[in-house]
């Protein structure tokens, strides 16, 4: 039978490494205090600029959407108010919240412009506002 034999000093290290842990255990916590919460911070702030970022789509979508149908030869600017209300009302009823239409319909050209505060989990205060413009139809003679 062979019996190993370990030199003089490591147990006494063994032993310090035990008391070393025990000694460190309040740091961990600590340490967990102080991450947490900014990490915590950095998570909602991506999640905000999430919705931000889908808010300004959505708002962007009803705009186009009340764009085409009031621009339409026989259409009219109310038209066009109502379809960009019912699509911001289907898509995001939650996300874009006090939602603002305006058409303006001249002679020549359609101006939609939605403006809306965003879903805040962090409270910033944010708002989108998306505008787009075009040509109204007409008819036009074979002249």
């Amino acid at each position: 039978m062979v019996t190993m034999m370990q030199p003089a000093g490591a147990s006494r290290r063994r032993r310090s490494c035990r008391s070393r842990s025990r000694a460190d255990g309040g740091y961990g916590i600590l340490e967990v205090v102080i991450t947490f919460p900014v990490l915590m911070l950095m998570v909602g702030g991506v999640v905000q600029f999430a919705l931000l970022w889908h808010g300004r789509n959505v708002a962007e979508a009803a705009a186009q959407g009340g764009l085409r149908s009031a621009r339409g030869y026989a259409s009219t600017a109310e038209l066009g108010q109502a379809d960009a209300r019912s699509y911001l009302s289907q898509v995001a009823p939650n996300l874009l919240q006090n939602p603002d239409v305006q058409v303006d319909r001249t002679l020549t050209t359609v101006t939609v412009t939605v403006r809306a505060d965003v879903l805040s989990i962090v409270p910033l205060g944010l708002t989108v506002r998306e505008s787009v413009a075009g040509p109204v139809e007409r008819f036009v003679g074979p002249n």
